[in-house]
């Protein structure tokens, strides 16, 4: 009995760079942007097959933010919510945001994504019965915060990072090795250390309260969402 020939396997389409699997890929970036090189390597795909969808390095970049701006969900408003409580939350939620997307969290400020995402955060405030000026200057005081804790912290670990040490075994190294004795930093223990959570969360309530302020209002003593 004659066997049918055996048929040769099917080849598989290419992948192809679809506008869904650009964007996933970008969202998945930690730390800097990819080259184009690398980033076709992860879509697995040519760079001339990426460069037909991506015209270089710069769109590379601004794409990137576009799609972490307009992925990123606010805070919920809650019936009966008072702002600075919404505010804090979202203080909170935009280092979040800093911190999960580092390669794009100092792009250029107002454009595309970024500016989607401004309008969103300064239509909440509005909502809450801010002047578009007020709201602005709200977020652009918790956008100051959340970018100066951020370079500080990346700052730290990189720095421990490339001494193998700890921020506590750094300091104490410093110390010790100033030729005079330092009265005061020399009996501080690591407990005295600030955590960056703590302090961050403060400078935001001080911050709120400054606003409560120039609005003639003033809050409680703790911090919402503590």
């Amino acid at each position: 009995m004659a066997m049918d020939p055996v048929r040769p396997p099917t080849r598989g389409r290419p992948p192809r760079v679809t506008e869904e699997r650009l964007q996933q890929a970008l969202l998945e970036i930690q730390g800097e942007i990819p080259t184009m090189a690398s980033l076709a390597a992860q879509l697995g795909v040519g760079v001339a097959t990426l460069y037909s969808h991506v015209r270089g390095q710069d769109e590379l970049r601004k794409l990137a933010g576009d799609v972490a701006f307009d992925a990123w969900q606010l805070p919920p408003v809650r019936p009966g919510m008072h702002w600075a409580d919404w505010t804090y939350t979202y203080a909170l939620d935009a280092r979040t945001m800093a911190e999960r997307f580092p390669a794009v969290s100092g792009a250029r400020a107002l454009a595309g994504g970024q500016l989607r995402y401004v309008e969103r955060v300064l239509h909440c405030l509005v909502d809450f019965g801010f002047s578009p000026d007020e709201a602005l200057a709200t977020f652009n005081a918790i956008t100051l915060l959340v970018l100066g804790v951020g370079a500080q912290l990346a700052a730290m670990r990189l720095e421990e990072l490339r001494a193998g040490q700890t921020g506590w075994e750094l300091f104490r190294e410093a110390t010790a090795a100033q030729p005079e004795p330092l009265s005061v930093l020399g009996r501080l223990t690591e407990r005295a250390l600030p955590n960056p959570d703590a302090v961050y969360g403060d400078l935001v309530w001080y911050t709120l309260c400054g606003i409560a302020r120039s609005r003639g209002e003033v809050l409680p003593e703790q911090p919402f969402g503590a």
